[in-house]
């Protein structure tokens, strides 16, 4: 809360129907350039990938498996308020707060988790099998969980600057909820001819196509192209395709103009030990990269409200 007045926070999700794209990287980096900018900004990432890789990026393995063990994990609170109806408990106990070890001019930064682990895959499949028991088609179960998010998703507004989802690849029903739910979109997508076919196909499900669907509309996504190589032909050729296909009247996506080069101190930041700082983490090289698309978030999220 800054100046007394209330938190508005915005939703971010981080999706793309194919993996190994720099999904989970375009999260932890962009968490912790979004806190790094501004240190009073309070960022939540919600973890909605059963890999987890976010939490285990987040938390590291010791404290994840003890969040796991101890019953604190997205899948816990949903298990304990779907199945079990207890209505005590509060999402927000379920948050890790301020965990990150990262530091910038001389303060931790304010990032929090909401962390999952494998069990979510199986638990959204027990959803399905559950409520389609009970007679719901899966518009039915799409209300359900419509549902579940507005009365345990939106007041979180009220806490974080910005919420982020880390998406699993493919569209899990989860998945399909928070996109539609979010204010902002991005697809992490590599410049090359495979990335950009499964853009089109994840363009195609969610967005051209809204047959049947009973939720709300999801917003136009924007693209972040990754793992650039500008000495890559195919690249430079592909990059040229994104900008030419996102200003056309009806494409179904825009460009973000920040590219994320493919850099070995991305991968190394995602496991480095120890209490660095932001500089020290992404280096010279990526952290110029990072303040410029931390901007660009901010602007979209300032027009988004305008």
């Amino acid at each position: 809360m800054k100046n007394g007045t209330a938190k508005t926070g915005t939703f971010i999700a981080i999706a793309n129907m194919k993996g190994g794209v720099g999904k989970t990287t375009t999260v932890v980096s962009l968490a912790e350039a979004l806190a790094a900018d501004d240190l009073a900004t309070s960022v939540l990432v919600v973890d909605l990938d059963p890999q987890a890789s976010a939490s285990l990026c987040l938390a590291g393995d010791d404290l994840l498996a003890d969040l796991i063990e101890g019953g604190r994990t997205l899948q816990d609170f949903l298990e304990l308020r779907l199945f079990e109806h207890d209505q005590k408990r509060s999402l927000l106990e379920f948050v890790r707060s301020h965990l990150s070890l990262t530091t910038h001019r001389g303060q931790q930064l304010n990032i929090s988790l909401l962390p999952c682990g494998p069990k979510l895959r199986l638990f959204e499949r027990e959803i399905i099998y559950a409520y389609t028991k009970k007679g719901h088609s899966m518009n039915g179960i799409e209300g359900v969980l419509w549902t579940m998010f507005k009365a345990y998703f939106r007041p979180l507004r009220e806490t974080y600057d910005y919420i982020i989802f880390d998406c699993p690849p493919g569209i899990s029903p989860f998945t399909e909820v928070a996109i539609r739910s979010s204010d902002l979109v991005i697809i992490p997508t590599i410049p090359d001819e495979i990335s950009n076919f499964g853009l089109n196909a994840f363009c195609e499900s969610l967005w051209r196509s809204e047959v049947g669907s009973t939720l709300p509309r999801p917003p136009k996504p924007f693209v972040l192209p990754t793992r650039v190589q500008q000495n890559v032909k195919q690249h430079v050729q592909m990059l040229s395709r994104f900008e030419v296909e996102a200003a056309a009247s009806d494409s179904a996506y825009r460009l973000i103009r920040t590219r994320i080069p493919q850099a070995a101190a991305l991968a190394s930041a995602l496991v480095l030990d120890g209490h660095p700082t932001f500089t020290q983490k992404y280096g010279p090289a990526i952290v110029p990269v990072l303040d410029a698309l931390t901007q660009e978030i901010k602007e979209m999220c300032h027009a988004g409200r305008d």
